[in-house]
């Protein structure tokens, strides 16, 4: 199903958050110069675009190697996880915020099953939303029946295995319309889940996180 004039999923990335997470970074560097990681297209954000944000912040980019051995340097410190804002500094934001829309919605009745496999199966009468991301965006499908979605300002549960280009979601009596937004990970000042809170739910590290979303996904600046 398409949505008119809408993407299905995207990985939104905050150049404001990198340029401003560079500046206080390259402030508690003191003396040392700050030097951007951008490995990995700078981890899944867009290398260009994180250059000039980096830069404008006060860091100084060199070549992918120098950076990633930048803090073995007594003049230099390596900007990573921290330039994304995928640590727990509260000084930092974090960069990038992954959402998809709702295109379907279904009820189901107490004993019936999800997706393929039927891993799930509803213990009582229960509403659904299928939801466009899926392991083929960049969504470990590790978090088949595990992972939670905020949709409605509420965390709602991944049931049954996460398909190729789609997951569903349980909202218990709540509902859902088509086009609804549910997010992954974005902004925790906006009530919004971490992307180290689900990294943390799925045992994998944030910086992998957002570098294989940042890969499959379409960015948005």
């Amino acid at each position: 199903m398409t949505l008119p004039g809408s993407r299905i999923h995207s990985a939104s990335i905050d150049l404001s958050a990198i340029r401003d997470n560079a500046a206080v970074l390259a402030r508690g560097a003191g003396s040392r110069v700050l030097v951007a990681d951008v490995r990995a297209d700078a981890y899944g954000h867009g290398l260009t675009a994180v250059i000039d944000a980096a830069l404008d912040g006060g860091a100084f980019v060199r070549d992918l190697d120098f950076a990633a051995s930048a803090d073995a340097h007594s003049d230099f410190v390596s900007a990573g996880v921290a330039l994304y804002g995928l640590s727990s500094d509260p000084e930092l934001r974090s960069a990038m915020r992954v959402s998809a829309l709702v295109v379907g919605t279904k009820t189901i009745d107490a004993g019936e099953s999800v997706s393929y496999g039927y891993t799930w199966t509803a213990s009582v009468r229960t509403n659904l939303a299928l939801v466009g991301i899926g392991y083929a965006d960049g969504l470990d499908r590790i978090a088949s029946n595990v992972g939670s979605l905020l949709l409605g300002g509420v965390a709602r549960r991944i049931v049954g295995r996460v398909a190729m280009n789609a997951l569903v979601l349980d909202l218990g009596e709540d509902s859902a319309a088509i086009g609804d937004e549910a997010v992954v990970f974005g902004d925790p000042g906006a009530g919004e889940p971490a992307v180290r809170d689900w990294a943390g739910s799925l045992g994998r590290p944030s910086a992998e996180i957002v570098s294989v979303f940042g890969s499959h996904l379409p960015r948005v600046y």
